[in-house]
């Protein structure tokens, strides 16, 4: 250890020392490093300038051979034309030309029309292709060089001549053309430059190639470049920027030069204008070959470059352990303070040792330890050791005490101090021992310090979780007691009441209030068990929403429908309206966000005293959000209300306000928690404003998503134009429904005064534009909807008349039809219900018949035969009791082996369906379904089965239909339900 220690001491006070030598010697392996730098970068822009001006002479050269060429075959041409003015006969034409084809060696002479078709001397006729322009170019007598594909041959460049048209075999012509093979004006063009690496073409300014030396070469590519430009962009490392300018040079026919990555290689690119119409010459050449001999430079130099660095780096080891040497020899003194210092703590390498001068309180030496423990440098607790004060943390009392003063020789103090880590501030403690030392005559502190972090953070994680294991029984012990009070209410009700029926058995009235009684307690306590069930799949995270296609409209009157009984039975007011809903056919989980809105409902009812006003308002926001549109949703009642300690927590679970009036109200302290994290899941925001003995408002913000692609029909073509007029008391419904009449096509006007509804109706007669519809509100302040409608009629308009109402009409029904009123309207009112209604008021639509809402007696089921398997006898004789009501045959089975033999063993289709128990002994459902599937005879194995459980979570819905059953209803069985699940399977 202490040799460890000594040698350690020695190389770091070595690196102290030669620490400036050794930054010059890397300053100037730096600066040697920057002069090669500069001086490759200077010879790299000299080979950049040199090649690319060698490249632009060659690329002239090719140049200057095309052009030559073109002025030859022009002028040829030119002659030719002279010639044919002067010919005698086609024969002699005819021979003329072949004569000049063989000395010219083109690939043919065409007679060329301006529409691109074309006639050699022989007689064969062709076509060049439709060129753009070409027509315009003759015509204008200009001559025309254009590149062409005949079927069957060769890329070609055809040279042409305007200057004569005539008639040759019956061919008229507007110019006389000569022909040449791509390949023969590249072997003119003179490619022979750097061992035939380049690439040569000629392209028009916009990129397409018009010769190409890879494509028509001997060994050229398999595939063509046919735009050069297209190329650049999908397969260089050329810039936006770059490429622009490129684009432009090309435009504006400038000639440049480039150096880019193509396809992995890097290449000088060199072009200039050809001067033949606009086209532009190229070349393209391997950087590779181009820079061999720059290449061999820069390898030199960096052998040179890196000798240089051994070099250095020899020097500087020579001099380091020159300089060991003398380091050892002046820190003996020193090694002898470490040597005592180890020997009287070798043991204890963990923690932290220091010794400091007790006259100077230097530090004489430090562990290193201290950088790991209390992340400290190293260098800086040597300068001053009061940098340990800095690590103690402000709220500790001995951030400013001394604790070495009065320690004397041969002494001993010990103390408890804490520290933050300096690094990472994890807060550390330390047991520290302080002992008084003489060494070489002068007087020493030793210190240690003994980390014992580890052993506070396992005193602290074990009072963690005692307290932890002492919370979960105080939540455990507070569940079960809110459980055991909110299951026995129910329960005690259903006891009681069934005491009294059998009590009173020949009193038929009491009897049936007491069953209503005991009915109604046991949806409640179904309830409970639901809300708790779905809390538990709210925390594991198993609960899931379904999309699915869901009308708003249709889902807030069933929600109206739900409750309305509750509203009536308490005497309450409920209102209901829709403000600026544009889309009301949206993606949702239905079940969910009816059951938002039902809790919402249900606590509004519960917490309303008698004659009070429950309210219930959508309406869709402005803007959208992930492609969803916002839907605000809004209950308000007028009821208790909360205090305002309570409504910070009420969405948190079993919470309920203990209050004298609250106290009495049955409730599960879920529904609000549920409603929330179903909220959250749905992306949407909840918030609550009350007030107490005011009322309360929950506010529901949700993204639902639109249903673009099965938007309704608008407008009414009968109505297009018309004059409409809405009387409501409430501004917001009156604008409301004011935009959806103009939606169906017609001009709406309002009033929130009936008195003013029949003065506009007066005077839209006598100006000769009356009103074709009136939506008029039940309820107004100076006068009712019915009487509006009476004195409407008085003015012998027969217009159809709306009554629109949050209420229920069936009270009214007969009076408002009495005085004139067509149909009735309830809010809150989409779009779907303003149009169905109007085309029923005009006669187009016949009003639906109104459907049960529960099957009766008269869903018929006799003669169809099922086998209940149930292994528990209370619940078959309920299920055969019901079941027999309805017509069925009734078979049992104790348990799913027993079902399966009568499976096995009945006559093929003597059971129409099995109901399957699922949790049953000797066999359970899921076996047994999938042993009846496996059954030999297709008509036993393909029997109807529906499974019936407790177990109501997903994944239990999943595994049902996964081992082959066809339905899943839940217990306790509700009759609706049940029926409505055979008639769906068996009809």
């Amino acid at each position: 250890m202490a040799d460890k220690t000594r040698g350690s001491k020695i190389k770091y006070r070595f690196l102290k020392k030669w620490r400036r030598p050794a930054a010059a010697l890397l300053a100037l392996a730096v600066l040697l490093g920057g002069i090669c730098y500069r001086y490759f970068l200077f010879m790299s822009q000299t080979v950049y300038r040199e090649s690319t001006s060698h490249l632009s002479e060659i690329l002239r050269k090719s140049d200057n051979m095309l052009n030559h060429l073109v002025s030859r075959n022009q002028m040829l041409l030119h002659l030719w034309n002279d010639f044919l003015k002067n010919a005698s006969s086609e024969e002699q034409i005819r021979s003329s030309l072949n004569e000049m084809q063989k000395e010219t060696g083109c690939a043919a002479l065409y007679f060329l029309a301006s529409d691109g078709s074309c006639m050699t001397q022989d007689g064969e006729k062709s076509s060049l292709g439709s060129q753009t322009d070409l027509d315009t170019q003759l015509f204008a007598g200009e001559d025309v060089v254009v590149n062409a594909v005949l079927p069957g041959k060769p890329q070609m460049l055809v040279f042409a001549c305007p200057e004569m048209s005539g008639t040759y075999r019956g061919f008229a012509y507007d110019a006389i053309a000569i022909a040449y093979y791509n390949d023969t004006v590249l072997n003119a063009i003179d490619n022979s430059a750097f061992e035939g690496t380049s690439h040569n073409y000629v392209v028009y300014p916009d990129g397409r190639v018009v010769l190409d030396s890879e494509a028509d070469g001997e060994n050229g590519s398999e595939e063509s470049v046919y735009n050069f430009l297209a190329e650049l962009r999908s397969s260089s490392n050329l810039s936006d920027k770059a490429f622009d300018a490129l684009s432009d040079d090309f435009a504006q026919g400038r000639d440049g030069s480039k150096m880019l990555t193509l396809h992995g290689t890097r290449y000088y690119l060199v072009y200039e204008n050809t001067g033949i119409q606009d086209w532009i010459m190229l070349s393209l050449v391997p950087v590779s070959v181009v820079n061999a001999s720059m290449d061999t430079l820069w390898h030199r130099t960096v052998e040179i470059v890196t000798a240089i660095a051994c070099l250095l780096m020899v020097l500087l080891i020579a001099l380091i352990v020159h300089r060991s040497r003398d380091a050892l020899r002046r820190r003996d003194t020193e090694i002898l303070y470490r040597d005592e210092l180890f020997t009287r703590l070798s043991r204890n390498v963990d923690d932290v040792f220091f010794m400091l001068d007790a006259e100077t309180s230097r530090t004489d030496y430090v562990s290193p330890n201290i950088e790991r423990l209390l992340g400290v440098p190293l260098e800086q607790v040597r300068q001053d050791i009061r940098a340990l004060r800095a690590l103690h943390p402000k709220d500790s009392p001995d951030h400013d005490k001394n604790f070495l003063a009065g320690i004397q020789c041969g002494e001993q103090s010990e103390w408890d101090a804490d520290y933050a880590h300096q690094q990472t501030g994890e807060r550390r403690w330390f047991h520290i021992v302080a002992m008084g030392s003489e060494v070489a005559g002068r007087t020493k502190y030793i210190l240690v310090m003994s980390d014992r972090t580890a052993d506070r953070k396992i005193n602290q994680a074990l009072s963690e979780a005692v307290a932890a294991a002492e919370a979960a029984s105080r939540a455990k012990s507070t569940f079960l007691s809110n459980m055991s009070h909110d299951i026995r209410t129910p329960m005690n009700a259903i006891i009681g009441f069934t005491t009294l029926a059998v009590s009173n058995i020949d009193n038929q009235e009491r009897v049936k209030d007491y069953l209503t009684k005991t009915l109604s307690s046991s949806r409640h306590l179904l309830a409970l068990i639901n809300d708790i069930l779905d809390m538990s799949r709210i925390e594991s995270g198993k609960l899931h929403l379904e999309e699915t296609e869901v009308n708003l409209a249709e889902m807030l009157h069933d929600i109206k429908t739900i409750v309305s009984g509750q509203i009536y039975a308490k005497q309450l007011e409920l209102y209901m309206d829709a403000l600026d809903v544009a889309d009301e056919d949206v993606y949702c989980d239905r079940t969910r966000l009816g059951q938002i809105l039902l809790n919402l409902l249900s606590n509004a009812i519960k917490f309303t005293p008698a004659g009070g006003t429950v309210s219930v308002r959508i309406r869709q926001l402005a803007g959208t959000v992930r492609d969803c549109a916002q839907y605000e949703f809004r209950v308000r009642d007028n009821g208790i209300g909360m205090s305002p300690e309570f409504a910070q927590k009420i969405f948190e679970p079993f919470e309920r306000e203990r209050t004298s009036t609250v106290s009495r109200i049955q409730g599960t302290g879920l529904g609000m928690a549920i409603t929330r994290n179903i909220v959250e899941m749905m992306g949407g925001t909840i918030k609550v404003q009350t007030e107490k003995n005011r009322g309360t408002e929950f506010i529901i913000c949700l993204p639902l998503r639109v249903q673009t692609g099965s938007r309704r029909e608008e407008k009414i073509a009968e109505l297009a134009g018309l004059k409409a007029l809405v009387v409501d008391d409430d501004f917001n419904t009156c604008d409301s429904v004011a935009k959806l009449l103009t939606r169906v096509g017609m001009r709406a006007e309002w009033t929130l005064s009936g008195r003013e509804a029949v003065l506009r109706a007066r005077q839209s007669i006598e100006l000769g534009d009356p009103c074709r519809a009136y939506i008029i509100d039940w309820r107004l302040p100076d006068m009712n909807g019915i009487e509006v409608t009476r004195q409407i009629r008085s003015l012998n308009d027969d217009t159809p008349i709306i009554i629109l109402t949050a209420y229920d009409w069936s009270d009214i029904e007969a009076e408002a039809k009495a005085a004139g009123v067509t149909a009735f309207c309830s809010k809150p009112m989409f779009l779907s219900d303003l149009r169905d209604t109007l085309m029923t008021a005009i006669g187009h639509m016949q009003t639906a018949d109104e459907q049960d809402i529960l099957p009766g007696k008269n869903a018929d089921f006799r003669g169809r035969h099922i086998l209940l398997v149930e292994d528990n006898e209370l619940n078959r004789e309920i299920a055969m009791t019901i079941l027999h009501e309805y017509g069925f045959l009734v078979d049992i089975a104790e348990n799913g082996a027993v079902a399966v033999e009568k499976v096995r063993t009945s006559d093929p289709g003597r059971y129409d369906l099995v109901l399957m128990d699922v949790q049953m002994p000797v066999m359970d459902g899921y076996t047994a379904t999938q042993r009846i599937r496996a059954l030999k005879d297709p008509a036993r194995a393909a029997v109807p089965i529906v499974a019936m459980t407790a177990n109501v979570f997903e994944e239990e819905r999943k595994q049902a239909f996964d081992c082959g059953m066809n339905g899943f209803l839940s217990k306790p069985i509700v009759v609706e339900e049940l029926i409505d699940a055979l008639k769906g399977i068996m009809h």
